[in-house]
């Protein structure tokens, strides 16, 4: 499913984190593992207080996969923050997608300061952005606010680039 969302996840990306073996990628396994755990406890990402929204297990899991490889800048990283929110965006509403739009929109790399950031526009914008969710349902309930704010940062900046193309 990850790969719907532009992710290049390959069986060599995927299958070693499925061993039993000790190594780079049981680690980083049990850290997606963490980081599902906490954050399936949390409310909407609308809802999370600031011990809430720190999620450290989502932040040591995307430590983890950033050491998956050495920095080569030849060779594009699999594992990173980027990927592990979009791998677990579909099991935990709470992970917003955290991808080069996003990234642009709020002006920084740092997941934490993108989910505080985001969660402080979802609490500014929850009553329209809660009709607007009503109007597209995931499996018979309401469209989380993330989900919500994650498409509409993602439509804008479609929109942006189409009008820089056009100047």
């Amino acid at each position: 499913m990850a790969n719907l969302l532009s992710l290049r996840l390959g069986w060599s990306d995927v299958t070693p984190l499925f061993s039993t073996a000790p190594s780079r990628f049981s680690d980083l396994r049990q850290a997606l593992d963490d980081a599902l755990d906490e954050v399936r406890q949390l409310p909407g990402l609308e809802d999370c207080d600031d011990v809430q929204l720190a999620m450290p297990a989502l932040d040591n899991a995307n430590d983890t996969a950033g050491a998956m490889q050495p920095y080569n800048p030849k060779r594009r990283r699999t594992w990173t923050d980027v990927t592990v929110s979009k791998v677990l965006h579909r099991l935990a509403p709470v992970v917003p997608i955290i991808d080069s739009s996003v990234k642009a929109f709020y002006a920084t790399a740092v997941p934490g300061r993108i989910r505080q950031r985001m969660r402080d526009d979802l609490c500014a914008n929850r009553d329209w952005m809660t009709e607007l969710a009503k109007s597209y349902p995931v499996h018979e309930h309401h469209m989380p606010l993330t989900r919500v704010a994650d498409i509409l940062i993602w439509m804008d900046s479609r929109a942006s680039s189409t009008t820089t193309a056009q100047t």
